[in-house]
């Protein structure tokens, strides 16, 4: 089972592929160029995009075949920091500069558990690192939990196995992150793989 990870630049990529390694599948870090093609080769069961110190939607244009693909990716994705911002602006909602960007350990209100935040509990300590923040939700997405200064720290897609975190759940700083890919795979292993219209064999 492969679910590699995107690079966007992010000093905390490499963490997101080890920790995966570590739960028993195998990782790596791709270029936002990726296609449908290279996943399928790879025979990917899932996706994380990863974070980067970069602006949405300034910086779109900077993030390779993302924005094109996005639409027709069927496997799983799970996006964090500036790839929950991603998905966000890529569904038609709004990201902006954080009247109290988050820096460092901050406390996470669980709203709604659905898949992605399954086992974390009411509330969880996490660890942030953002200047700006999704704050306007597309239709296709739901909110899942809220922090102090952000109402947004984590979404699902209302109708696709597409979720983001606004926190980093690869740092040690965040207690149980784990959990969050532990319940990212275990939708990916209840799901066949497709690529467009393309089934996966």
């Amino acid at each position: 089972m492969s679910v590699p990870v995107v690079n966007l630049g992010g000093q905390y990529n490499h963490l997101i592929c080890r920790i995966l390694t570590e739960l028993g599948v195998e990782s790596e870090l791709l270029s936002p160029d990726l296609t449908l093609q290279d996943l399928r080769k790879k025979g990917a069961m899932g996706l994380v995009l990863g974070g980067s110190p970069r602006s949405m939607p300034e910086d779109l244009k900077s993030l390779g075949n993302l924005p094109t693909i996005i639409y027709d990716i069927k496997i799983p994705v799970l996006g964090i920091c500036l790839g929950h911002q991603f998905l966000g602006v890529s569904f038609g909602g709004v990201v902006q500069r954080a009247l109290r960007p988050e820096f460092g350990p901050a406390r996470i209100y669980v709203d709604a558990e659905d898949d992605i935040l399954e086992g974390m509990g009411r509330s969880f300590v996490a660890w942030l690192s953002h200047n700006d923040e999704l704050v306007r939700l597309p239709d296709e997405l739901e909110a899942l939990a809220h922090s102090r200064n952000c109402r947004i720290q984590a979404v699902k897609h209302r109708a696709r196995p597409i979720y983001g975190v606004q926190f980093h759940p690869e740092v040690v700083h965040t207690r149980g992150g784990d959990q969050v890919f532990r319940n990212f795979l275990k939708v990916c292993r209840g799901r066949r793989p497709r690529f467009g219209s393309l089934p996966y064999s």
